[in-house]
């Protein structure tokens, strides 16, 4: 079974921000005072234009490239996000996550096996509360694609 999911997340003031900006992109909003905004090639394209070359990181992002990056620094003027993906089958796989605040990232890029995206939540403010990690307390471990 596969996980592939490509998301932003954001304290629902951000959140507040972003969708005044892109009414359009889906929100889903929780309990905790995050909000999860599913992201697609064809909301970077429509955004930032088309954009093939990949960051010269030798990371394994399937959606982050120079532009988007500049993008998500952008939308977090007078904010804070969390840039996030997922690519999993059968066990095998990695997670990776950006931190933007205020225009600026306070976590570059980063690619892993695990616990990017627990980090990257945490830098955020979102705590797990009583779920098992940050990454469930977002609902990511309820879902295995943006569909």
């Amino acid at each position: 079974m596969g996980h592939c999911i490509h998301a932003i997340v954001a304290p629902s003031e951000t959140a507040d921000s972003i969708s005044s900006q892109w009414p359009d992109l889906p929100r889903l909003d929780h309990d905790n005072g995050f909000t999860v905004f599913p992201i697609d090639v064809d909301f970077i394209d429509a955004r930032i234009g088309p954009d093939k070359t990949p960051m010269v990181t030798g990371d394994e992002f399937m959606l982050m490239t120079n532009g988007f990056r500049l993008f998500l620094q952008a939308l977090s003027i007078g904010g804070q996000l969390a840039y996030v993906e997922t690519e999993y089958f059968s066990g095998e796989g990695g997670q990776g996550a950006i931190v933007c605040r205020n225009g600026s990232e306070i976590m570059p890029p980063t690619w892993r096996e695990s616990d990017t995206i627990n980090d990257a939540l945490k830098l955020i403010g979102m705590t797990r509360g009583t779920f098992a990690d940050e990454f469930v307390a977002a609902g990511f471990g309820l879902v295995r694609n943006n569909d």
